[in-house]
Protein backbone atom coordinates (compact mmCIF):
# COMPACT_ATOMS: atom_id res chain seq x y z
CA UNK A 1 0.00 0.00 0.00
CA UNK A 2 1.38 3.07 -0.90
CA UNK A 3 -0.24 6.33 0.74
CA UNK A 4 -0.07 9.79 -0.38
CA UNK A 5 1.90 13.00 1.41
CA UNK A 6 0.71 16.30 0.95
CA UNK A 7 2.14 17.12 -2.24
CA UNK A 8 0.69 14.22 -3.50
CA UNK A 9 3.79 11.96 -3.56
CA UNK A 10 3.75 8.30 -2.46
CA UNK A 11 4.90 8.06 0.94
CA UNK A 12 6.88 4.88 2.16
CA UNK A 13 4.42 1.32 1.71
CA UNK A 14 3.23 -0.22 5.17
CA UNK A 15 2.20 -3.26 3.77
CA UNK A 16 1.98 -5.24 6.91
CA UNK A 17 0.00 -2.76 8.73
CA UNK A 18 2.13 -2.47 11.57
CA UNK A 19 2.50 -6.18 11.78
CA UNK A 20 5.51 -7.35 13.37
CA UNK A 21 7.37 -9.43 10.12
CA UNK A 22 9.43 -12.15 10.53
CA UNK A 23 12.01 -12.21 7.41
CA UNK A 24 12.44 -13.71 4.89
CA UNK A 25 8.54 -13.48 4.00
CA UNK A 26 6.41 -14.11 1.17
CA UNK A 27 3.54 -12.43 -0.89
CA UNK A 28 1.87 -12.28 -3.15
CA UNK A 29 2.40 -8.30 -4.84
CA UNK A 30 0.50 -7.05 -7.84
CA UNK A 31 1.50 -4.22 -9.65
CA UNK A 32 -0.78 -2.73 -12.37
CA UNK A 33 1.22 -0.95 -15.27
CA UNK A 34 -0.42 1.28 -18.32
CA UNK A 35 -1.09 -1.39 -21.08
CA UNK A 36 1.00 -1.72 -23.70
CA UNK A 37 1.31 -3.55 -26.75
CA UNK A 38 4.52 -5.39 -25.99
CA UNK A 39 3.16 -7.08 -22.89
CA UNK A 40 6.81 -8.97 -22.43
CA UNK A 41 8.33 -5.42 -22.43
CA UNK A 42 6.16 -4.72 -19.23
CA UNK A 43 7.12 -7.43 -17.39
CA UNK A 44 11.02 -7.31 -18.22
CA UNK A 45 10.47 -3.79 -16.17
CA UNK A 46 9.37 -5.37 -13.42
CA UNK A 47 11.86 -8.55 -13.29
CA UNK A 48 14.51 -6.34 -13.68
CA UNK A 49 13.91 -4.42 -10.90
CA UNK A 50 13.27 -7.93 -8.67
CA UNK A 51 16.36 -9.27 -10.37
CA UNK A 52 18.24 -5.54 -9.17
CA UNK A 53 16.89 -5.44 -5.65
CA UNK A 54 18.06 -8.98 -5.53
CA UNK A 55 14.68 -10.14 -4.86
CA UNK A 56 13.35 -13.56 -5.41
CA UNK A 57 10.33 -13.63 -7.67
CA UNK A 58 8.04 -16.10 -9.30
CA UNK A 59 5.68 -14.64 -12.10
CA UNK A 60 1.69 -16.24 -11.00
CA UNK A 61 -0.70 -14.30 -13.45
CA UNK A 62 -1.81 -11.12 -15.36
CA UNK A 63 -5.18 -9.57 -15.97
CA UNK A 64 -6.69 -7.05 -18.46
CA UNK A 65 -8.86 -3.86 -16.52
CA UNK A 66 -12.21 -4.10 -17.71
CA UNK A 67 -12.00 -1.18 -20.53
CA UNK A 68 -8.39 -2.48 -21.35
CA UNK A 69 -6.26 0.46 -20.14
CA UNK A 70 -3.95 -1.36 -17.59
CA UNK A 71 -2.56 -4.70 -17.02
CA UNK A 72 -2.09 -6.27 -13.71
CA UNK A 73 0.98 -8.85 -12.90
CA UNK A 74 0.71 -10.90 -10.11
CA UNK A 75 4.05 -12.04 -8.58
CA UNK A 76 5.54 -14.40 -5.60
CA UNK A 77 8.15 -12.22 -3.95
CA UNK A 78 10.45 -13.07 -1.03
CA UNK A 79 11.94 -10.59 1.20
CA UNK A 80 14.45 -11.30 3.67
CA UNK A 81 14.71 -7.88 5.02
CA UNK A 82 12.56 -4.22 5.87
CA UNK A 83 15.61 -2.75 4.17
CA UNK A 84 15.04 -4.90 1.27
CA UNK A 85 11.28 -4.61 1.07
CA UNK A 86 11.79 -0.61 1.52
CA UNK A 87 14.36 -0.07 -1.60
CA UNK A 88 12.00 -2.81 -3.67
CA UNK A 89 8.94 -0.09 -3.51
CA UNK A 90 11.77 2.85 -4.32
CA UNK A 91 12.98 0.88 -7.28
CA UNK A 92 9.18 0.21 -8.11
CA UNK A 93 8.11 4.16 -7.97
CA UNK A 94 10.98 5.19 -11.17
CA UNK A 95 9.47 1.81 -13.73
CA UNK A 96 7.39 3.95 -16.59
CA UNK A 97 4.00 2.88 -16.54
CA UNK A 98 3.47 1.48 -13.25
CA UNK A 99 0.20 2.80 -11.75
CA UNK A 100 0.84 1.08 -8.47
CA UNK A 101 2.65 -1.87 -6.96
CA UNK A 102 0.96 -3.67 -3.48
Amino acid sequence: MVTKNSNGNGGSPDIFQEQKVIYPVSFEMKSVMVFSNNDSDNKEKLEQVFVKQKVAYTYVSKKASSKGAYMSYTYNVTLTSKKQLDALYRALKKVKGLKFAL
